[in-house]
């Protein structure tokens, strides 16, 4: 740890399905990795309803039961509903974030919106109700689904919330912290 990555990674990390498929049981060398940063550095988890109800449906597929760990641990939150009307400063509203980024998914899925679930949706404005009602300056997405990582990014660009919410896949994630922790 002898100098800290060029630009801080948010200390608060709203969690993905798709992330937490992916970065594996308490096995893997991601999860490891993942873990032992947010332990040493204080980061925060979250986890939207949306994300909390596709995990349960996956309980086989997933190594890790995420909602028992929210419910016995301090370092990882279930959040409540998304509120619609929350915002920061001139930034638009929670609600008017997720519903562009739904409007974008669904054409980058080429699936009707009103089949296409929420949950990635859900994403960025649970992170503005964080940055709304939270310390954290900026806040992170931790997604590996790259339709979705796209329709974010899109929305939240030459936005206020620029910066503030910055979308990250798993390996921008661990690929961060392992170089934190070991250059």
């Amino acid at each position: 740890m002898s100098e800290a990555h060029p630009s801080p990674f948010p200390t608060a990390l709203v969690l993905d399905t798709s992330f937490l498929r992916t970065i594996g049981g308490t096995e893997s060398d991601a999860y490891q990795t993942f873990i032992q940063y947010v332990k040493a550095e204080g980061v925060h988890l979250y986890l939207t309803p949306g994300v909390v109800e596709e995990v349960s449906e996956q309980q086989g597929y997933i190594s890790i039961d995420w909602v028992d760990r929210a419910e016995t641990t301090e370092w990882i939150t279930l959040l409540d509903a998304v509120q619609p009307g929350v915002r920061v400063h001139d930034g638009p509203r929670a609600g008017e974030v997720m519903d562009r980024v739904h409007e974008r998914l669904a054409e980058f899925e080429q699936t009707d919106p009103d089949e296409l679930r929420k949950t990635d949706s859900e994403l960025p404005a649970a992170a503005v109700l964080l940055l709304g009602s939270t310390a954290h300056e900026s806040v992170g997405i931790l997604i590996d689904d790259r339709n979705a990582e796209r329709a974010i990014s899109g929305v939240i660009t030459n936005t206020y919330y620029d910066g503030r919410i910055r979308v990250l896949s798993i390996w921008d994630g661990v690929e961060y912290m392992e170089h934190y922790q070991y250059d």
